[in-house]
């Protein structure tokens, strides 16, 4: 059985309409359970657009060694802005982004996790317990 906040966003990923404190809990639980499996993969990642409509390139969601501060530098997803000169910039966490972003991230929940999964399934041994759970998840999301 899945976890509570994995359902809640898949639901919302679909179109269900699910408040929006309840998908910011979801988040937060999700962006601490990547974390650990990030970590543990350190495999970066370009995932789907989430800009919003004037810019919808302009931001992204990534898996990297971001650097949150001078003390912070750690893996982990975050909703990432593009520039040809600095590369990406952390700039959110999944449960940190604005109320007009938020639809969006949540919406692009399924891309990133099958592409996350393909991508990682490229560079690590098969049987990793945390490329067996991104696997999972992907395929929760897609269907």
């Amino acid at each position: 059985m899945e976890s509570p906040h994995i359902i809640i966003l898949k639901s919302a990923s679909q179109g269900s309409a699910i408040p929006a404190t309840e998908l910011r809990d979801a988040l937060f639980r999700l962006d601490h359970m990547l974390a650990d499996l990030v970590e543990d993969l350190q495999i970066p990642f370009r995932g789907p657009c989430v800009g919003l409509r004037q810019a919808p390139e302009q931001h992204l969601l990534a898996v990297a060694r971001h650097r949150w501060s001078q003390e912070d530098c750690r893996w982990g997803v975050a909703i990432c802005s593009q520039h040809p000169r600095y590369d990406l910039r952390a700039e959110w966490t999944l449960a940190t982004v604005s109320r007009e972003r938020l639809p969006l991230v949540v919406k692009a929940l399924p891309a990133f996790f099958s592409g996350y999964a393909s991508a990682a399934a490229q560079g690590i041994e098969p049987t990793r317990p945390s490329l067996s759970r991104l696997k999972s998840l992907a395929e929760l999301f897609a269907h």
